[in-house]
């Protein structure tokens, strides 16, 4: 580990052995703080701009709710999960360019949450409003009201039907990424979590 100058004011060390800037911070939500918001945004936009777009452009967006029913959490609740869902919307989605990105939300005495799945898709028909990343950013925000979402009731919850705690306290952080399919039009990895996966070590 190499130390680097740090990161709007979180520590940054450079990993050789991985090819990758671990930044240590204590951000659990973007709007938990400025600092957070601006890291958060920043690491965004690096998969937003991986993307190449040529601006100005419209987002199509569209969201998926999903009710924390037995069926739904068994199936979707999890990184596998999502993947099984994009996977089904394929035909809507492959020789587009989309991004991605999940929230969890608590409903009102409700003891487990809702996942909801975020879609951006990119097109160029009627009012073209996004300038650059920065627009494509702001039009991805997720304003968290709800920063003690995690309770140990619901952890215990959560830990009783068979959902990864670290994985849902991990969702905030989340960027959106491009959603992206194999040569056999098989979805792949968003880079983000695979990179992040260690943090999602099931909580005891």
């Amino acid at each position: 580990m190499i130390d680097l100058a740090d990161f709007y004011g979180f520590p940054a060390r450079l990993n050789k052995e991985k090819g990758t800037v671990d930044i240590q911070s204590n951000c659990e939500f973007p709007n938990q703080s400025k600092e957070c918001n601006e890291l958060l945004k920043s690491i965004e936009r690096l998969y937003i701009d991986a993307a190449q777009l040529k601006y100005p452009l419209n987002i199509k967006y569209w969201k998926a709710v999903f009710e924390p029913t037995q069926e739904n959490i068994k199936k979707y609740y999890s990184p596998e999960g999502i993947k099984v869902y994009v996977q089904e919307l394929k035909n809507r989605l492959i020789g587009k360019t989309t991004f991605l990105k999940p929230e969890i939300h608590y409903g009102k005495d409700k003891g487990l949450p809702y996942l909801i799945l975020h879609f951006y898709q990119v097109n160029y028909d009627e009012k073209l409003n996004i300038h650059d990343s920065y627009d494509f950013v702001n039009k991805c925000n997720i304003d968290y009201k709800d920063l003690k979402h995690l309770t140990p009731d619901r952890k215990l919850n959560l830990i009783q039907n068979g959902v990864n705690v670290n994985w849902v306290r991990n969702i905030p952080l989340f960027p959106a990424e491009q959603i992206k399919f194999d040569n056999q039009d098989t979805i792949m990895d968003f880079k983000f979590q695979e990179l992040n996966k260690s943090n999602f070590n099931d909580e005891i």
